[in-house]
Formats: structure tokens, C-alpha cells, sequence
């Protein structure tokens, strides 16, 4: 049995099956987002809005990765992470739930380092107390709507791209991820008031800060073989980290932009700890388990 990332069965078997898996779940999952998302916007709907987000492309990614595994490739769903191996890996679960929390730490440091914020001038009333008391559950509640992207990009996409090359097969699947989002400072996720240098600076930004995040989140898929883990953290990084930016730093005036680069700022360490303790071979845990 292998342990290696990307060596996984049963689509190691067939390089041909495998590249026609990738070509075709990613002409699914950006068809399957990207069209409706041009409807929407066209029909002067915002992607502000969470009902917006969840009829569009929410779940794009797992439909695709289901047809592809299904009917296109016939390889099954073995190696696709739905366990939750709660009782073997509750410290992967822990660790996605606060490592959020520690992150929006970092960050907020560092804009208080840069002069971006000034906690003593900051209202700690009632809505930010209750956001720290919440944000430990708040990835729990939210892991079953990132686990539509999850389920695509970390648990199928990723182990293909580059077998074998654990921390290029995360480069390059950030990437392509990160392009899957560039349509939507164009139709107001970011909000509808911006510039198009705004949204082009927000396609930019887009890149590093998925790429980064898929090397967290493909850590945590990498520890447990559950892509619920990777759900986890990336609804953390989504409603602890960049909500949290936005409630403490945005108020003090920086731009969505600044508040990205803080998040890709805040993420770098860990994402930096993950690629030396790979390239060194790491721990056994910090390989992937088969899965089943």
C-alpha cells in the first residue's frame, strides 16, 4: 500500500484515464460556475449574496468531480475522502477548526505592525465579542457548503494533476483554482461599487492567496484522506480570517485588496513549515492515507 500523495489507486492505473478525468472535470467545473455566473450578473444579481453564490457555483466543483468520477472515468469514489475518520483523526478536525483563529491573529498583528490598524481605537462592542466567541464553531457550521469545492478541487483534482509531486501538484491546483474564481469581481462578490482595476488587482490576488490555502488545506487532506478537514478550514479561512479582516481592519479604512494581502501574508509561515517538512520527507501522518 502506498502512502505517497499522488500514487494513489485506483487512477494510477491509467495515465489515459486519468488526463481525460482532469480535462473533463475541469471543463465541468468552470462551465458549470462560469455560466451562471454570467447569467446572474447579466440579470443584475450581485455574488454578494450567499443565496446567489450557492445556486451558481457553491457546489459546481462536486458535481463535476461526481460526474467525472461516475460516468466518465467509472473509477468510483473509493479514494474520494467522505469518511469522516472522526475517532482516528480528531486532532486534523481541531486543528482545521482553530488554526483560523490563530492565522486572523497573525494578520491583525501584522496590520498593526504596518499601521493598518489601531486596536485602541477599535469598538469592541457586542457583534465583535460574539464574533470571537463563535469563530471556533463557525467552521463547523459552514463545512458542509465549502465541502462543494472541497470534494472537486482537493480530493479529486489535486492527487491528479502531478503524481508524485506532492508540493507541484498543490502549486498547480492552487492555480487553477484560483483562475476558476476570476470572474467574480465582475459580478460583485467583492461587491458592486469597484473599479475594473479593482477587479483585476482581485484576479490577481486570487492566485497566491488559493495557492497558499490549497497547501493548508491539501496538509489537512494529506494528515486525515477526509476532504471534511479541508472543508473545515477552508470555511474558516472564508468566515474567520477574511470576515475577521474585514470586521477589525476594514472599518479602518484599507482596501479589499490590502485586506487579500494580508490573509497571503498571515498564511505564509505554515505554508512555508509544509513545504520544508515535505521536500524532508516529514513525518509519516503528514502523508495521505488511502482513503478507505
Amino acid at each position: 500500500m502506498t502512502t505517497a500523495l499522488t500514487d494513489r489507486e485506483p487512477f494510477a492505473r491509467s495515465t489515459a484515464r486519468r488526463r481525460k478525468g482532469i480535462l473533463w472535470f475541469v471543463l465541468l467545473a468552470f462551465a458549470g460556475a462560469w455560466i451562471p455566473w454570467g447569467i446572474a450578473g447579466a440579470a443584475g444579481y450581485t455574488l454578494d449574496n450567499p443565496v446567489v453564490q450557492l445556486l451558481t457555483g457553491a457546489f459546481t466543483p462536486a458535481l463535476a468531480a461526481i460526474i467525472t468520477r461516475r460516468w466518465i472515468t467509472r473509477e468510483g469514489f473509493a479514494d474520494s475522502g467522505l469518511r469522516l475518520h472522526l475517532r482516528t483523526q480528531w486532532r486534523s478536525y481541531l486543528t482545521a477548526a482553530v488554526l483560523p483563529i490563530g492565522i486572523l491573529a497573525v494578520a491583525l498583528t501584522i496590520a498593526v505592525l504596518l499601521g493598518m490598524w489601531r486596536p485602541a481605537l477599535h469598538d469592541f462592542g457586542s457583534g465583535t465579542l460574539l464574533f470571537l466567541v463563535l469563530a471556533p464553531l463557525i467552521p463547523i457550521v459552514a463545512a458542509p457548503i465549502f465541502f462543494g469545492e472541497e470534494f472537486g478541487w482537493t480530493t479529486y483534482l489535486r492527487d491528479r494533476l502531478l503524481p508524485g509531486r506532492p508540493v507541484a501538484t498543490t502549486f498547480a491546483t492552487g492555480v487553477i483554482w484560483g483562475v476558476w474564481h476570476w470572474p467574480l469581481p465582475w459580478v460583485g462578490y467583492l461587491g458592486s461599487g469597484g473599479s475594473a482595476a479593482d477587479a483585476f488587482i482581485a484576479m490577481l490576488l486570487w492566485l497566491p492567496l488559493s495557492i497558499e490555502l490549497e497547501f493548508l488545506i491539501g496538509w489537512l487532506w494529506t494528515r486525515s484522506g477526509s476532504v471534511w478537514p479541508p472543508a473545515l478550514l477552508h470555511g474558516g479561512s472564508n468566515l474567520v480570517v477574511a470576515l475577521g479582516l474585514e470586521l477589525f481592519v476594514g472599518n479602518a479604512g484599507p482596501s479589499g485588496a490590502s485586506i487579500t494581502l494580508l490573509m497571503c501574508a498571515a498564511y505564509l509561515p505554515v505554508v512555508a513549515w509544509i513545504v520544508v517538512t515535505t521536500r524532508l520527507g516529514g513525518p509519516r501522518r503528514a502523508h495521505p492515507k488511502t482513503g478507505r
